[in-house]
């Protein structure tokens, strides 16, 4: 499989009488845009902002983001199973706009008001002392503000949140399908020298199975009790997994994050010249049985051990102990069959960053890369400016949760309220220091 994704970059966003990109300025008809996300019944209100770094501004009600691509040549589409037939994906050419989002704000009546299977929405400050924390404070985000029609089911909500944000990016990602790419990148699996280490990249996803959406899903399907899937890396880079669109917070990455996951990208650029990158295992994870939990890291690490990998690298999602805990054993399975493990996780620590970072632990863990603790405290100062869906004088994060007024001064309790601002597929920089 041979995908060449092309890169068109977007320094300038701006609204105007069509829908065009030129010269690294996209502009936007929110007309044009608006309809589109109209035609869906469950859609009562769309409106369109945007937002560029630097900016004292403050975005609520966030519930996903992702980078506007489209398929010009190749089997399927961008968002296989959601926007188009179930067609495998990561072939042909894929163009995307680099530098900016499509950021999803919604609001919709919930149907389940407790528990795991809530809603919940993020919230990312474009300055300041909590804008370091999340990626989409240095990127042009284009808000979407969605409305929802009274009684729409959970997965109904899901469903109308996440197509209109799909819709739009892909509208405005064909404004290229025309123009000469600044930049193309090849990623493809080819042989490559015996000699070089073999290497498995296990990403894990912390899912339940009796919520209305598990989580994530892979070609528009949640998945729920299933055991570890073999996955081509294209796949990701066109858009084969997918998130709930109801639910966002730090400790979940957003679509944005699946279609652009770092590890993928450096594994696939280093593929033929430092290691031979076998492929990802999507391993389901926070099982809620001991017995689970030793099926899961067994099959795991006997499908890597099938490949005949050397080495796997393993990232996890969601701030869960519970989940946790099926990685530690996962680790512990591959190093027993002779395939060294890394292990990138966030950590706990505690507010001051001295207390237990780790909730479990086996010996064959000697190979650990933290990407930041999530339980500090976030100031959010003072903005000239909020947007978001609907009513943004008082906003929830999750259930549960006190109500914020995001219009003033306030502290979060820790960065897993941010969007994205738990760093679970390592793709930021956050660095520590001991003194």
């Amino acid at each position: 499989m041979k995908l060449e994704m092309a890169t068109f970059y977007v320094g300038e966003v701006r609204f105007g009488t069509r829908t065009s990109y030129d010269g690294g300025v996209l502009e936007i008809n929110k007309e044009e845009l608006a309809n589109l996300v109209l035609d869906d019944r469950r859609v009562i209100s769309a409106e369109l902002a945007v937002t560029r770094p630097g900016e004292k501004t403050r975005l609520v009600k966030l519930r996903d983001a992702v980078e506007p691509r489209v398929k010009v040549s190749g089997p399927g589409c961008v968002f296989p199973g959601v926007l188009g037939p179930v067609d495998t994906v990561g072939e042909g050419r894929t163009h995307r706009l680099s530098g900016v989002t499509v950021m999803l704000s919604a609001e919709y009546v919930p149907t389940v008001l407790s528990g795991t299977g809530a809603q919940s929405s993020g919230i990312v400050d474009m300055w300041g002392p909590a804008a370091r924390l999340t990626p989409f404070s240095s990127v042009i985000n284009i808000v979407l503000m969605v409305r929802l029609a009274d009684g729409v089911t959970e997965l109904e909500a899901h469903a109308a949140m996440q197509s209109a944000e799909f819709k739009v990016a892909r509208r405005l990602a064909e404004t290229t399908i025309e123009r000469v790419p600044e930049d193309i990148e090849v990623f493809e699996l080819s042989k490559c020298d015996p000699a070089l280490p073999r290497v498995v990249y296990i990403a894990a996803a912390s899912l339940t199975w009796h919520n209305p959406h598990s989580g994530l899903a892979y070609y528009g399907l949640p998945i729920r009790e299933s055991l570890p899937t073999l996955i081509h890396p294209n796949e990701f880079l066109d858009g084969a997994i997918t998130k709930d669109a109801r639910v966002a917070n730090g400790s979940r990455p957003t679509t944005w994050s699946w279609m652009s996951p770092a590890v993928i990208l450096e594994l696939l650029r280093q593929h033929g010249k430092q290691l031979n990158f076998l492929g990802v295992i999507l391993q389901r994870t926070r099982f809620e049985t001991e017995f689970g939990k030793q099926i899961t890291a067994a099959c795991t690490s006997q499908m890597a051990r099938l490949l005949g990998a050397d080495g796997a690298i393993s990232t996890r999602i969601s701030t869960s102990g519970n989940n946790f805990m099926d990685m530690m054993l996962t680790v512990e399975a591959c190093e027993k069959k002779g395939i060294k493990t890394v292990f990138v996780t966030p950590e706990w620590g505690g507010k001051k960053g001295d207390e237990l970072p780790l909730v479990y632990y086996v010996p064959e863990a000697t190979a650990m890369i933290s990407t930041g603790s999530f339980e500090r405290d976030v100031i959010m100062p003072l903005p000239d400016r909020v947007i978001g869906a609907g009513d943004c004088q008082s906003v929830q994060l999750y259930a549960g949760d006190k109500y914020y007024a995001p219009a003033g001064e306030f502290t979060l309790p820790a960065s897993f309220c941010l969007l994205e601002g738990v760093d679970c597929l390592g793709g930021m920089s956050l660095t520590c220091g001991q003194y």
